[in-house]
């Protein structure tokens, strides 16, 4: 799970020719591999420990080295593959509820907190500051976490800036502070000794456990990332983000975006399959987001079982879309759809409808299980839409036409989320597995039920 692992993923997925020799060795073969499809990338991302957080961070990793190359180093990568792409996916996916935070970055390290050194050198200066960080050591090393701020706080206000070791003294006092309770000044310690001291990976190691104690955890993930970086080889660094990014996968965001990536394939599949105008893919998953949620490679290494689901796909026009929401709304008690998001708020027409609307994006609502309660939630979302995505989509074969008359499938639908209006189009998938897609199409299979 690093900038390297990605590297390596953007070259396969680049378009190129390759020579080779034959089995025996007495020919050449010339190879021609195309654009790796999205499916395919998003195994690779499991494969190699990513989740949908961690791929995002490391991504802008390698963007941002790749922009720092000049014309005298190594070639530029292929900037447009599947890879680039996914990741154009999920940076512009937006979601109604749970929102998604601001990606962080670690320039929010460079925040400049007080000046509280000495603003010059006065005599004996080194002798008052070398005794109390030595007061404030001991005293932290008694548990006396009060006295040992105020011993390090001497030890600041005692010397200048660019004299001795004030980073240092900015991050015992961040680790005093943090012991106490107080960590938002204990982040601006931290956030001060890395603008001090930048170049010491220490300072990204206080940084980041205070934004971690904080409940900031993708900004902790950034700090440990840039600690990491500042010390490759040191593998502390990779198990405080692991540890970090174990934290901030449980958070229902977090869960939603992983979802997300392991079904974009079909979910593009099924709305490139589409040619209805102005439409609402819904998916209909019948599993728990906490545990469709978690990166398979991670329950993998802790022994547990793979999550698994029945999903159906179900395409129809923004005005049937409205008009069964509004008559499921009306249902006291729904069964096999959401009324209400994953924090338990009824859903509002007025509000998913602006929600959805917008050109040149996908529009999306998925429904999934959320609690012990067994009840569908809502989670409503968009993904932004370029021609271009099609190359890295591999179009499943139509399923064979049903063979007899499709009135109680249909009928089924209006009991399950459709009272009004019919899905144009109606497909399945046992997940993971291959999407069946679309097993009805309304125009083929029943005419006389399009309104």
């Amino acid at each position: 799970m690093s900038v390297a692992d990605l590297k390596r993923l953007v070259q396969r997925a680049t378009p190129r020719v390759e020579d080779v020799r034959s089995p025996d060795r007495t020919d050449i073969i010339r190879r021609e591999h195309g654009h790796l499809p999205f499916r395919e990338v998003v195994d690779a991302l499991d494969a190699l420990e990513f989740s949908a957080t961690s791929f995002a961070r490391t991504f802008r990793q390698l963007l941002a080295a790749e922009e720092e190359k000049t014309s005298s180093e190594e070639e530029q990568l292929c900037s447009d593959t599947a890879v680039h792409s996914l990741f154009n996916l999920l940076d512009g996916l937006r979601v109604l509820c749970p929102a998604h935070p601001a990606a962080a970055t670690a320039a929010a390290a460079e925040s400049e907190g007080d000046e509280e050194w000495a603003t010059s050198s006065t005599p004996g200066w080194q002798e008052v500051a070398a005794v109390a960080k030595a007061n404030g050591a001991e005293s932290l090393k008694q548990k006396d976490i009060a006295a040992a701020i105020t011993h390090y706080s001497a030890a600041i206000n005692a010397t200048p800036k660019g004299e001795g070791d004030l980073h240092v003294l900015f991050s015992n006092r961040s680790a005093a502070r943090l012991q106490a309770g107080d960590a938002e000044a204990a982040l601006k310690d931290a956030r001060t000794c890395v603008r001090l001291a930048p170049s010491w990976p220490k300072g990204r190691f206080r940084e980041g456990c205070c934004l971690r104690q904080l409940g900031r955890l993708e900004e902790a993930a950034v700090a440990f990332a840039a600690g990491q970086k500042l010390e490759p080889e040191n593998k502390d660094w990779g198990k405080e983000v692991d540890k970090t990014d174990k934290l901030l996968e449980a958070k229902p965001a977090q869960l939603v975006r992983q979802v997300v990536l392991g079904l974009l394939p079909d979910i593009l599949a099924a709305w490139y399959r589409s040619d209805v105008q102005e439409a609402v893919l819904q998916l209909q998953v019948n599993g728990q987001l906490s545990e469709l949620g978690a990166c398979k490679w991670r329950l993998v290494r802790e022994g547990a079982k793979t999550a698994k689901a029945q999903i159906r796909f179900a395409v129809l026009q923004k005005k049937g879309y409205l008009a069964n929401l509004a008559a499921n709304l009306q249902n006291s008690s729904p069964e096999g759809y959401a009324v209400a998001d994953l924090e338990g708020r009824p859903l509002k027409i007025p509000d998913v409808s602006g929600f959805l609307a917008g050109e040149a994006r996908a529009a999306i609502h998925l429904d999934i299980k959320d609690g012990k309660d067994g009840k569908m939630k809502a989670v409503l979302l968009t993904l932004p839409l370029d021609d271009a995505l099609q190359r890295f989509i591999v179009k499943p074969k139509d399923p064979d036409a049903p063979k007899g008359a499709v009135d109680s499938v249909l009928g089924l639908q209006k009991k399950s989320g459709f009272p009004k209006s019919y899905p144009r189009y109606l497909g399945f998938q046992n997940f993971p597995g291959d999407l069946n897609f679309p097993v009805i199409d309304l125009l083929r299979d029943a005419p006389g039920s399009i309104e």
